[in-house]
């Protein structure tokens, strides 16, 4: 081998050994940037895991509690030790609910209110077909009714004339005027749901209630000066229906005729009546005062339905004033049949005094 050609092998050795070194490098650097970017993906991977939320959120739930309505006051009712009974309706009482018909019919139509019906009340049997059948109607505790006049409430209070005049003859025949009341009273009040409060305040002279004592309760009662006397609600419970239409049955018609007395004691209840029903026949002698003091006397504006008992003419138009001052309903019962609308108004001009 000449010295050039060890030299030429020596120099494709060196070359030979670079290319290798350089092929060493190039695989390095491949092998670290191949590891470089695994490590990087890894280490994405892992962010990504660690994003992802491990616990599930729960939503905060809110809560909505409507405001607490307002309660009534409570009502004033004296402890009672009558052990009476309540007395059932009559047969004739249910009748009394539907219209007479001689064809079936799966449903009892209650009687319209006409403003002048063609039949007598028929106080022989029954005083007022269709009236008292007061159903509670859902509207503020229920309903009634007295005389054909509906209302809806839950305290329902009846200002009812017992002065002498009503034990005369009712022109409807049949009985007097008292006893016509009274059926209609005990009738209205047997139909009242359990879910209301009744009282009754009688008037003649005075104004008086069944926690009044006899005998000659008129005499005892409320003169309309003075303290205002106490006046109890009653729930409609049938036991408490009982006791307050025994005394209705016992009590007496004597003495003159006010209206201020018994309107005073109405509106001094607590809480205050929503229905009232202010009944009389004859005319009373402080008329003009109960008009001048009515905003004093019901500063609430409780509608009160009036109800004429057989009296045209003037007392009757001063009836027919209040009922219109505090938009109540006016009506009349003459001769047995009962008018409201224009044929009760005119029956209010001082041509039927």
């Amino acid at each position: 081998m000449t010295e050039t050609d060890a030299a030429q092998l020596a120099a494709n050795s060196h070359a030979v050994k670079m290319a290798v070194d350089r092929q060493r490098r190039r695989e390095s650097v491949q092998s670290a940037v191949t590891a470089l970017l695994g490590f990087g993906v890894l280490v994405a991977i892992l962010a990504l895991i660690a994003l992802i939320p491990t616990t599930k959120k729960i939503p905060q739930i809110v809560t909505y509690q409507a405001a607490t309505p307002e309660e009534e006051p409570p009502v004033r009712m004296k402890e009672l030790t009558n052990n009476a009974q309540p007395k059932p309706p009559g047969a004739s009482s249910s009748m009394a609910k539907v219209i007479a018909s001689q064809s079936q019919s799966p449903v009892a139509v209650p009687i319209p209110v006409t403003a002048n019906p063609d039949s007598m009340f028929g106080m022989e049997e029954d005083f007022g077909p269709g009236f008292g059948t007061g159903e509670g109607d859902g509207d503020g505790g229920g309903g009634a009714t007295f005389f054909g006049s509906r209302r809806k409430g839950r305290n329902v209070v009846f200002i009812v004339d017992f002065s002498g005049s009503m034990a005369s003859d009712a022109e409807g025949g049949g009985g007097t005027r008292i006893q016509a009341l009274k059926k209609e009273l005990v009738r209205s009040i047997n139909s009242l749901p359990a879910s209301m409060n009744v009282s009754v305040i009688f008037f003649s002279t005075t104004g008086w209630t069944i926690d009044t004592e006899g005998p000659n309760h008129y005499t005892k009662g409320f003169r309309g000066n003075g303290t205002v006397p106490e006046v109890n609600w009653y729930p409609a419970s049938e036991r408490l229906k009982g006791v307050v239409i025994e005394a209705i049955q016992k009590m007496p018609a004597k003495g003159g005729t006010n209206w201020y007395p018994p309107l005073k004691m109405a509106f001094s209840m607590s809480p205050q009546p929503n229905i009232v029903y202010l009944l009389s026949d004859g005319e009373p002698t402080d008329a003009d005062y109960v008009l001048e003091k009515m905003e004093e006397l019901n500063p609430e504006g409780v509608p009160i339905d009036t109800i004429a008992f057989e009296l045209p003419g003037t007392p009757a138009g001063q009836l027919l004033m209040i009922a219109e001052e505090t938009g109540g309903k006016f009506s009349m019962i003459y001769k047995g049949k009962r008018l409201v609308g224009g044929s009760a108004e005119d029956m209010t001009s001082s041509d039927h005094d």
